[in-house]
């Protein structure tokens, strides 16, 4: 596993004693854990806002070490609803931000165009931002994060916001930035049924990370889930509950499917 990002030692209040894990890169990595576990410090720390003790390595890189402008251009951090805006509108804001970045004009109208296109941002850009409903606010708090490429983007919760279907096309993009841009993406997460498609994910429960792997085996933890005050999605704890009988030997996540398999 190459480290995109390692943690090791870290202390904070009451929140984390002594927590470690590292984050492969060029992966979507998912975080859970109950209420009040510390995903949003967790992402609050690493994006500088908030110092502790322990060792955090960024990309090879002691995150102390980092300028504040110079790790800024690299991570890339979502807290929804949380970004302020200056423009009208949503077209005037991302274009705005875009042309900060100084690139030649070919690059921009690439960016542009994907951002517009993946992020549904072609639906909105007329808009008055004040107009925009939380969901869009989120929408293009992400396509201006997505707009400069950084290497890493931390997002808080983004499958609140977001229907299911409109989070599983976002997955979809963030698989296009890694291939094309070397991006690593982690996503804290509280709707766990739309985190199935992410790579890897970690469960943090009273300081320490109690579970990793691919989401569907995690899911399958029932137990242990049901411990730390998790909810399993519907169709993977009746899965689970189905294996235990011996009425099917998979998890089925499409509830129409399922009933056709016990029926038969």
């Amino acid at each position: 596993m190459v480290k995109c990002i390692d943690i090791t030692g870290l202390n904070y209040i009451n929140i984390f004693k002594n927590l470690s894990f590292s984050i492969e890169k060029n992966n979507i990595t998912s975080l859970s854990g109950p209420n009040n576990s510390g995903k949003t410090v967790l992402l609050k720390i690493l994006s500088k806002q908030i110092n502790t003790d322990g060792t955090i390595n960024v990309l090879d890189k002691n995150i102390n070490d980092y300028k504040i402008t110079d790790y800024y251009k690299i991570v890339k951090t979502i807290i929804p609803l949380e970004e302020i805006f200056y423009y009208d509108t949503v077209e005037e804001e991302l274009n705005y931000y875009i042309n900060q970045l100084f690139l030649s004009k070919e690059e921009t109208n690439k960016r542009l165009k994907n951002i517009q296109k993946n992020l549904f941002i072609n639906k909105i850009k007329k808009k008055q931002i004040k107009e925009l409903t939380d969901s869009e606010k989120v929408i293009l708090q992400l396509a201006l994060a997505v707009a400069s490429m950084p290497k890493i983007i931390l997002i808080d919760d983004l499958t609140y916001y977001l229907e299911h279907d409109d989070m599983k096309k976002i997955i979809s993009y963030f698989r296009y930035l890694i291939k094309n841009y070397d991006v690593t993406i982690l996503i804290n997460s509280t709707r766990l049924e739309d985190i199935l498609e992410t790579d890897n994910l970690y469960i943090l429960s009273d300081s320490e990370i109690i579970l990793q792997g691919k989401p569907l085996e995690i899911l399958q933890k029932d137990n242990i889930l049901n411990k730390a005050g998790i909810k399993v999605p519907f169709m993977i704890d009746l899965s689970v509950k189905l294996k235990d009988y011996n009425l099917i030997d998979e998890v089925e996540l499409d509830i129409n499917r399922m009933i056709k398999r016990l029926w038969n």
